[in-house]
């Protein structure tokens, strides 16, 4: 039987280098150069302000004075790229009001609204991503009659949307460096490990994490 043998082509074959790029440590302290990085580019944005008006309805007992609204879980769905140049997104939160009847009681009733919005965006194609940046405040509220009765309370609500369509993308930056590590933060509790605190002093976790 035949003994196997392995073939030897190192004689052409050029001993592969490992092309290993320079990790600055302590960050901050390195000279500017040329860097490519991976990036979501923003390929375009628009922001979207409206003021639309929410009710409850059949409200019991009825209120005779409006005493606080607010907005919370503030969140975005259904949000897509049906078509080119094209975006659409439901904005959704809890909102709360807080009213008094006509004895003085306190009363509260929480609903969840949503507003539906399509916007044109020329840069928008199906294949990106959206991010979106919102904030949605309860402007006022007043008390209105429906049916002679006075069980319907209206408030208008202050929506502000940034909408941008983004796409990860390689970069090339002409000038940049690490970014300083952070300070730290400051202690509630003495933290328990002296040797940890040394390493990060140190500037052993950055940039930005542990590289061994």
């Amino acid at each position: 039987m035949a003994k196997s043998q392995s073939l030897q082509l190192n004689y052409w074959q050029k001993k592969e280098q490992p092309n290993l790029a320079p990790i600055g440590g302590g960050g901050g302290g390195d000279d500017y150069g040329p860097e490519c990085i991976i990036v979501d580019k923003v390929y375009d944005e628009c922001t979207v302000t409206e003021c639309p008006t929410f009710r409850f309805t059949d409200l019991i007992p009825e209120p005779a004075n409006v005493i606080a609204c607010d907005v919370a879980n503030v969140r975005v769905i259904d949000a897509g790229i049906p078509r080119d140049g094209e975006v659409e997104f439901t904005l959704e939160w809890d909102q709360t009001v807080t009213f008094a009847d006509s004895d003085g009681y306190d009363h509260t009733v929480t609903k969840t609204f949503r507003f539906r919005k399509r916007a044109r965006l020329q840069g928008a194609r199906p294949e990106m991503d959206l991010r979106f940046f919102h904030l949605v405040r309860c402007l006022n509220c007043r008390i209105r009659e429906t049916d002679g009765e006075a069980d319907t309370i209206e408030c208008e609500v202050g929506l502000f949307v940034v909408v941008k369509v983004t796409f990860t993308v390689q970069l090339e930056v002409k000038e940049a460096r690490f970014c300083p590590q952070p300070p730290e933060c400051v202690q509630v509790s003495p933290i328990g490990c002296p040797e940890w605190a040394d390493m990060v002093q140190r500037g052993e976790f950055w940039p930005p994490f542990p590289i061994h």
